[in-house]
């Protein structure tokens, strides 16, 4: 990504919470919401992000959802009926918030290239307990700004992303 776009980012700190092991749990309650509510669609549904890879982060649960290009319209209808405007939408990307059992749930929906990468990336980083371990000492050396904290996540995931692609 371009640095420009970080500049939409705070020099305010990230506060970052340890791994709640029970997020997890509540993920997959969540994620059965969200079968349920797009049970007509063909779909995969991933917990995402440092709450499934039990690392310390800010605390709120990713939940990735990726239909098949022919859904894409139909899929980000059925969720703006359900939680609203998206609060970032781009051509393969949209994300949605809720809150669910007092945690921030974040909605990302892709497709394309970005949902291969995010899927493949998430196995990989599941699979590597060592690189976990890296990326979650990063954030605690960034979180004095979130500007920066996002520059050095968006660095590091790239590069993870190099090596297995």
């Amino acid at each position: 990504m371009p640095n420009e776009y970080f500049n939409k980012f705070s020099d305010k700190p990230v506060n970052i919470k340890p791994f709640d092991p029970a997020s997890r749990k509540i993920a997959r309650e969540y994620i059965q919401t969200l079968r349920k509510l797009l049970e007509n669609f063909n779909l995969e549904l991933i917990h995402r992000g440092s709450t499934a890879f039990g690392i310390a982060g800010k605390g709120d649960i990713e939940i990735g959802i990726y239909p098949k290009q022919s859904d894409w319209d139909r899929v980000l209808e059925k969720l703006t009926q359900k939680y609203g405007q998206a609060g970032n939408l781009e051509e393969n990307y949209a994300r949605f918030n809720d809150t669910f059992k007092k945690r921030e749930i974040e909605i990302i929906v892709m497709k394309g290239h970005e949902a291969k990468v995010d899927k493949k990336l998430t196995r990989y980083l599941i699979s590597h307990p060592d690189l976990l371990k890296q990326y979650e000492e990063l954030k605690h050396q960034y979180a004095f700004s979130k500007r920066e904290y996002m520059i050095q996540k968006n660095r590091f995931l790239t590069r993870v992303v190099e090596t297995i692609f």
